[in-house]
């Protein structure tokens, strides 16, 4: 792709400080560029390294100028770069059309513009919307539905009864679907429960790589508009994820528990079961949280507690060792006073 740095400041309501005609070929970081190469900085350390590329222009935030690089101004420079990319880098296009090798029902309803690629399983009463690609090897259920331009990548697993809806993007190793984890101790061994709900993700979700979203055992499982889940996750039975949430990799939520809209999940936390997690929460890192959030906060620890408190914690942990020894040498100090005589009765 050529494109011009006047032509890519239109498309992201920027401002050109330079020669606007400047030729772009590419996008690269700055110790990476060449001559024809964007590159982008958001902060004074990496302007200055960009300066110094061989980058021919710089997507930078408004306060930054050069005498020797055509700037690209805008109000912020990581939203700028995640627009431009895809004008270097499209994603491939599939045609529209079935592989030979797809299995698909007769009684499904696939649209015309949906593109199904080699040896996908496609179940009884499947509705699979326009512009929509399952890649190779997807496997899509009895019953469920995608909706309009969703995108499986290779062995994606959806069964039966699930509804995916608009730009939903679900990476190769995910199973939308499989059974919750119910049991029930019966005399002597766990009998199994049943579970007959489904899995609802709405708008804009995309889920990484080797997920796992069991289904409800009564209810759905669901998922809300814009949540994005990163690989290795796994989300239990019942769960309901709110609007616009970021889980990162390595996290389990228990079953029946509810994340509210726009909580961030870090990497390697774990939620138990039948729990509240309010909106706006931050879990840290290897958190546990194992009691309902209020939520509009960060937290942190095992148990997990509000970040705030957790840090005067870990600060009180660390001068143990001190307060140990000061405790000895007080010990010491009264075992070698002399001791009283007592008084006579």
């Amino acid at each position: 792709m050529n494109l011009t740095a006047n032509e890519i400041a239109q498309k992201v309501d920027g401002n050109i400080l330079g020669d606007g005609e400047t030729k772009l070929t590419g996008f690269a970081k700055a110790d990476a560029a060449t001559t024809g190469d964007l590159t982008f900085a958001e902060n004074e350390k990496f302007f200055r390294l960009a300066e110094q590329s061989q980058a021919s222009a710089i997507l930078a935030p408004a306060e930054f100028q050069s005498e020797s690089k055509t700037v690209i101004q805008v109000k912020d420079a990581r939203i700028a770069f995640a627009q431009v990319l895809p004008l270097f880098f499209p994603e491939k296009q599939f045609t529209p059309g079935f592989h030979p090798s797809a299995v698909v029902a007769e009684s499904a309803n696939i649209a015309e513009t949906a593109h199904i690629g080699p040896n996908c399983v496609i179940g009884e009463n499947v509705t699979i919307g326009d512009d929509a690609i399952l890649e190779a090897h997807c496997t899509i259920g009895d019953d469920s539905a995608l909706g309009q331009a969703c995108h499986l990548f290779p062995n994606v697993s959806v069964y039966h009864g699930c509804r995916l809806a608009k730009r939903v993007r679900i990476h190769s190793g995910t199973v939308i679907g499989s059974d919750g984890f119910g049991y029930v101790f019966d005399q002597d061994h766990h009998r199994k429960i049943p579970q007959i709900g489904g899995v609802i993700i709405e708008d804009d979700v995309e889920i990484g790589a080797n997920c796992t979203v069991d289904r409800g055992a009564l209810g759905d499982t669901k998922i809300g508009r814009g949540t994005k889940i990163d690989n290795l996750v796994q989300i239990g039975h019942n769960v309901i994820i709110g609007e616009h949430c970021i889980i990162i990799a390595q996290n389990g939520i228990g079953g029946s528990s509810k994340i509210g809209a726009y909580s961030i999940l870090a990497g390697q936390a774990g939620v138990a079961g039948h729990l509240k997690v309010g909106p706006k929460s931050v879990v840290a890192a290897k958190s546990g949280v194992i009691n309902d959030l209020e939520g509009n906060q960060q937290y942190m620890g095992y148990p997990a507690i509000p970040a705030s408190e957790a840090k005067r914690q870990i600060v009180a942990v660390k001068k143990l060792p001190d307060l140990a020894k000061r405790v000895r040498e007080l010990e010491k100090r009264l075992d070698s006073q002399p001791t009283k005589p007592s008084d006579e009765a």
